[in-house]
């Protein structure tokens, strides 16, 4: 294997067996509150398709990459709907692709302000390909290695809550119940298990004039033994067409794993789109030069009133 191999599948298999953060991170997590929520189905007014492609670490070899996308419709006047979501994440020789069906029921607890219940189940696809791995000196065969591609398929369920207001979201959620084991060996004792993550997020909109609103937002997440992360969002939304903002990533030595930048604005009523860089403040900053990440969303039925939480924007 090539030391950026090496470096991948350690960090890897390190995160695995200790349940540290297993779930792929996005930058752009206020346009990817689906990925960490079930009860966000249906928020939208309008079905809203929407694509998300990572790539992190650029320059580093066999980094990893990943692709959303995700369909979001609702079913009633009040917000009740349905979501499903398809991803893949590739890092070194493994991949992973999940698919995901949710379902909210949404009701109003008070004027202008909506609470969603929501439940999911999904599945995930395990699979590394052995046969890839390439030594780093010496050649011949490592008797350590599998020979072959190794694959599982472990199912799930996940829950969560949304409140949505005029001007603000909360939301709380836990997207995998079970803790399946995710071994893909044949060996009695469990190395490596699907960790529970929760998951607070919250946004809150202020407008300052017409033409300018700030969105302060939190994505905290929190798995057994391991340290607390969040992402720290600021977004300005400039007339009705444009935004942008900063991010901070909590983790890598102490000073955050990243600081991200990006811009937003939409090309028609119905598409919109995003892009985010990210600069890396990690241990592995000599190592790459930063990662990019674009969102891409398209409204089926014309685009939310300006302002409002369900503006694709804040999906």
């Amino acid at each position: 294997m090539t030391k950026a191999n090496q470096l991948i599948t350690i960090l890897l298999f390190l995160s695995l067996a200790v349940c540290a953060q297993q779930d792929a991170q996005y930058t752009q997590f206020m346009y990817n509150k689906l990925n960490f929520n079930p009860a966000v189905a249906g928020s939208p007014e309008s079905t809203l398709l929407q694509i998300t492609a990572r790539q992190q670490w650029l320059g580093l070899e066999e980094a990893p990459s990943s692709q959303l996308v995700s369909f979001n419709t609702p079913l009633t006047a009040a917000g009740t709907g349905v979501a499903a979501r398809l991803s893949r994440v590739t890092i070194g020789l493994e991949q992973q692709y999940n698919v995901e069906a949710s379902y909210a029921y949404r009701f109003a607890i008070g004027r202008g302000t909506r609470l969603g219940i929501g439940l999911s189940a999904s599945a995930r696809y395990f699979n590394i390909d052995y046969p890839n791995a390439r030594p780093t000196q010496g050649g011949g065969v490592d008797m350590a290695i599998p020979g072959a591609t190794e694959s599982k398929v472990v199912p799930n369920f996940g829950a969560g809550l949304y409140l949505e207001g005029p001007n603000y979201y909360v939301g709380l959620s836990l997207p995998r119940l079970l803790e399946s084991n995710i071994d893909l060996g044949d060996e009695v004792t469990i190395i490596s298990r699907e960790a529970r993550h929760y998951y607070f997020m919250g946004g809150i909109k202020f407008a300052l004039s017409e033409k300018l609103a700030i969105e302060p937002q939190i994505l905290a997440k929190f798995v057994n033994g391991a340290p607390f992360d969040a992402d720290f969002n600021v977004t300005a939304h400039i007339g009705q067409n444009l935004f942008t903002g900063m991010s901070y990533r909590l983790g890598g030595n102490g000073g955050g794993e990243s600081a991200s930048i990006l811009a937003g604005l939409y090309l028609s009523e119905k598409l919109s789109m995003c892009m985010a860089y990210d600069l890396g403040l990690s241990d592995l900053k000599a190592s790459q030069n930063g990662s990019i990440e674009l969102v891409v969303a398209y409204s089926i039925g014309g685009r939310s009133a300006p302002g409002t939480v369900v503006d694709p924007r804040n999906l």
